[in-house]
């Protein structure tokens, strides 16, 4: 019995290390806003090869100020040879800001900085706009959204999963 039990414990170390590692998650915030070199910033998503991806919006919120602001990174740009090979049947679509959007960034955040002591408080959200979605995709569109703001930490991933676009 101690032997199976062993055994089990073993084949499940195993399988776990066998297991590609998570790509590291972690949230957009309003210090990365502030930073970010607008030439730099750039998201990606990763989705089935047929979607068009028309935007990535950001959703910048001061509960403070009561104001909210939205960018979109819809400029399309080279894929990113850091960004780890798309699994077949998918693609990445990598977006930057075009020229409009780095005035809009760059006048948001002088406004922030004039208003505001910080970033600290600025409430952050990411959403992808798929424009042209297969029907067979319209209940479990798969997406993953990664963002680059420091060429030095590289991409790294916002979140992983399954959109659901029926009305």
């Amino acid at each position: 019995m101690r032997r199976r039990l062993f055994l089990l414990a073993a084949a499940g170390w195993l399988a776990g290390c066998a297991t590609a590692p998570e790509p590291a998650k972690r949230r957009l915030t309003g210090a990365d806003l502030f930073a970010v070199e607008p030439a730099v910033f750039r998201a990606a998503v990763l989705t089935d090869a047929r979607v068009a991806v028309q935007a990535v919006v950001v959703d910048v919120r001061s509960p403070a100020l009561d104001e909210r602001f939205v960018l979109r990174l819809q400029q399309p740009a080279a894929v990113d040879r850091r960004l780890p090979t798309a699994p077949e049947g998918l693609a990445w679509r990598v977006l930057a800001l075009s020229a409009e959007g780095t005035t809009t960034l760059v006048a948001v955040r002088q406004l922030l900085a004039s208003r505001l002591p910080g970033p600290e408080g600025l409430e952050v959200t990411v959403s992808a706009l798929p424009a042209m979605v297969p029907a067979d995709l319209i209940a479990a569109l798969p997406v993953r959204i990664e963002m680059l703001v420091d060429n030095r930490e590289g991409w790294f991933t916002l979140g992983e999963g399954t959109l659901d676009l029926r009305p």
